[in-house]
């Protein structure tokens, strides 16, 4: 039965010399039986690995059970990384000799390592990006939060108890969280995919805004059984944003006075484009995209297409920045 088994077994008396080694045991050690037989165990590991397995050993003739992770060494050189368990073998309260089990788990040290690579790189990625990870398991109501979204929210995974409660929302700022919370709901409910922007109040007191998105997954039956999602911090994304759309309205007030009684577009517009066309021209200079035109204008995309081609065409030019480029310089 030892010889069945594919971890290395073995028994060695109080002297430490080996009474038993099962076929595993003999293999890796690259022995015969009648040579492991009566070896001493300074004499089967190498220096280096004596003097580390030397405490656990003797905590085992102490009379006290050991495990522990260290290195072996195979007949052939290799390096193994393995789990070991001394077993002292007690009589009327004396250690007779130590039971001696050791596991091969060098694969699965091998993945543990990955997975802590793996762990480490997605934090520095989601360090750089400013991005977290979620996952609310809806059965047990458990929420499992990513180190990227603790520190977007400002606190550490001490702070947070791992449940999900919707009235639990201290860090959403209080005027949206009806709407997240709402949110939530309709995609446990219906399955819609969650894509909302909402505030967050972080423990020192300062305001961001987060792009969250989720998806929703189900049984065959349809019952909810998670909720996988991220969210990003595009609080400078938004600032930035704004300001532009600022400048830009900026730029069409300044336009617009340019164009009132008094003022003139310029000698080339003023010829190139008929009003309308200027009008569109001074609203794509704003930022504005082809359908905001159309409802501002009372007009169908479609319209405001074919304006824009005619707009490009009349001053020369291949695209929208040039059009607006050569617009600014018009009113400057």
């Amino acid at each position: 039965m030892l010889d069945a088994l594919p971890a290395l077994v073995g028994y060695w008396d109080r002297e430490l010399r080996n009474r038993m080694a099962n076929a595993a045991s003999i293999k890796f050690f690259g022995k015969s039986p009648n040579e492991m037989r009566g070896m001493h165990i300074r004499d089967l590991l190498e220096d280096e690995i004596y003097r580390q397995v030397l405490p656990y050993v003797e905590g085992a003739l102490a009379g006290r059970p050991q495990q522990f992770d260290g290195e072996l060494r195979t007949a052939t050189g290799e390096l193994r990384y393995m789990q070991s368990s001394y077993v002292p073998d007690m009589f009327e309260g004396e250690v007779r000799g130590i039971f001696v089990l050791v596991t091969d788990v060098t694969e699965r040290r091998r993945i543990e390592e990955e997975v802590t690579r793996s762990r480490t790189r997605l934090a520095e990625a989601e360090r750089i990006a400013r991005i977290g990870s979620w996952e609310w398991d809806i059965p047990s109501n458990r929420l499992t939060c990513s180190d990227g979204l603790f520190a977007i929210y400002g606190i550490t995974a001490e702070d947070f108890d791992g449940h999900y409660e919707p009235s639990n929302t201290q860090y959403i700022h209080p005027d949206d969280r009806a709407q997240v919370e709402q949110e939530m709901e309709h995609a446990v409910e219906t399955g819609t995919p969650v894509d909302i922007e909402y505030r967050i109040i972080r423990p020192d007191g300062r305001v961001r805004r987060l792009h969250s998105r989720a998806e929703l997954t189900a049984d065959a039956a349809g019952n909810p059984l998670r909720l996988t999602g991220t969210a990003q911090d595009v609080t400078e994304l938004r600032a930035a944003a704004e300001a532009l759309h600022q400048t830009a309205s900026d730029l069409g007030r300044r336009a617009a006075e340019l164009h009132g009684p008094g003022h003139s577009n310029g000698p080339d517009l003023g010829k190139q484009l008929s009003a309308r066309q200027l009008e569109i021209l001074e609203l794509i200079a704003e930022g504005l995209s082809n359908a905001e035109i159309a409802e501002r204008l009372y007009l169908t995309e479609s319209t405001v297409k074919w304006h824009v081609r005619k707009i490009l065409r009349a001053l020369g030019v291949s695209n929208r920045a040039q059009a607006v480029a050569r617009y600014l310089s018009s009113v400057s």
